[in-house]
């Protein structure tokens, strides 16, 4: 199936091929003759699927479409040919159309960006080889942990899967073999007098303060401190959210008026990192403060925290945050993430069943779980003491 959308002075034509959606600009036409385009879209579709039509080896399928599937002989692209400049455009412009959120379409072109500086933008994506990858492992251990370059090479992985689907590479990633250094784990959750015991100590303020969470009094502390500030009108009732959901910034972006029950006193939170290439969601009690809150900002919203239907960007969330705790003892915050984890760890101080945890607050991968486990002692010490006497 192919769709036309308006965007601007301007028309897209949007279609699924091989459970892979792609994109293509049609330029300031009519509605007619763009619809025009999408049903020969459809049709040149429905051949391939019928099989009287086959797309070239290294064909690029929106060409093909486009030209209803006779794209110039020129545009077929052999396996070895493509450069990585050439491969990194064609993979971002893919996914940039939804498959993946704004903030992480900005970190997948900067991992690229690094791997560019190893191999060249003219590299010949069909050459890569393990010795390829471990230079760029071996020159990027210089500059950054082990988890960041592992993150880089991931990226990369799931381009290259991409590129192969669509016949512009071929064979397996050629990672097998490839030697990083020992990761460290990242420090348990931790309170602020105990980062601060730490860094008496000559601990690294940057390392402690990412493990920062609020105690349940230093919550309300917070939420009286962002209350009384001079902010937009949208950031204090986000802030309140964030700390009663344990809502992720991207989540707190994405709500929309019609996720708030107050009659149920629940909300419905969408979600994109419980299951790949999947919109899910999760509900989450809403408190008797927030319920209040919202039952004075909701009427007329769209956007929860937007304009309009419109919902606010990543960074002027992120801009108002900071200029919020600017010059006061909050500014050691790294954002909303912060009130996230005082939601888990009040959670797991109170001895909250790790299953409930994440259906409230969402996924957690075990890396991060086993960051709260040392906030239940008591757990601890009722195992070893049915064990021990």
């Amino acid at each position: 199936m192919a769709s036309i959308q308006r965007k601007g002075d301007g028309w897209y034509c949007q279609f699924l091929y091989l459970r892979h959606r792609h994109t293509f600009a049609l330029g300031k036409v009519d509605e007619a003759e763009a619809d025009s385009v999408r049903a020969r879209v459809e049709h040149v579709l429905m051949r391939l699927k019928q099989g009287l039509m086959a797309l070239p080896p290294g064909g690029d399928i929106v060409e093909f479409v486009r030209h209803d599937g006779r794209p110039p002989a020129a545009r077929a692209i052999a396996a070895t040919a493509i450069g990585f400049l050439q491969f990194r455009e064609a993979y971002l412009d893919t996914v940039g159309h939804g498959a993946i959120e704004a903030n992480t379409l900005g970190t997948v072109g900067i991992h690229l960006d690094h791997v560019a500086r190893t191999l060249g933008d003219n590299f010949p994506m069909g050459e890569l080889t393990l010795p390829h990858l471990q230079r760029h492992v071996d020159r990027r251990r210089k500059e950054v942990e082990g988890v960041t370059i592992r993150k880089e090479v991931d990226t990369l992985r799931t381009a290259w899967n991409w590129a192969a689907r669509m016949g512009m590479v071929a064979g397996e990633f050629p990672s097998k073999g490839l030697v990083y250094l020992k990761e460290r784990e990242k420090l348990p959750f931790m309170t602020r007098a105990e980062i601060d015991r730490r860094l008496g100590a000559g601990g690294d303020p940057d390392e402690l303060w990412e493990c920062l969470y609020l105690t349940l009094p230093e919550v309300e502390e917070f939420l009286a401190f962002i209350k009384g500030r001079r902010a937009p009108d949208w950031f204090y009732p986000m802030v309140l959210f964030a700390a009663h959901t344990g809502a992720r910034r991207s989540e707190l972006i994405r709500a929309m008026a019609e996720d708030v029950n107050l009659d149920e006193g629940v909300v419905t939170i969408r979600e994109k990192k419980r299951v790949r290439g999947k919109l899910t969601t999760r509900r989450v009690p809403l408190s008797e403060t927030l319920a209040a809150e919202l039952r004075a900002w909701l009427p007329g919203r769209v956007s929860l925290f937007g304009n309009g239907t419109r919902p606010r960007s990543v960074q002027s969330t992120q801009k108002a945050f900071v200029r919020a705790v600017k010059g006061s003892k909050w500014s050691v915050m790294k954002g909303y993430h912060t009130l996230r984890h005082a939601f888990v760890s009040a959670l797991v101080t109170e001895g909250v069943d790790q299953r409930v945890i994440e259906e409230l607050a969402g996924h957690m991968d075990e890396k991060t779980s086993r960051r709260y486990r040392h906030l239940a002692p008591s757990l601890k010490s009722d195992a070893l003491r049915s064990v021990f006497r």
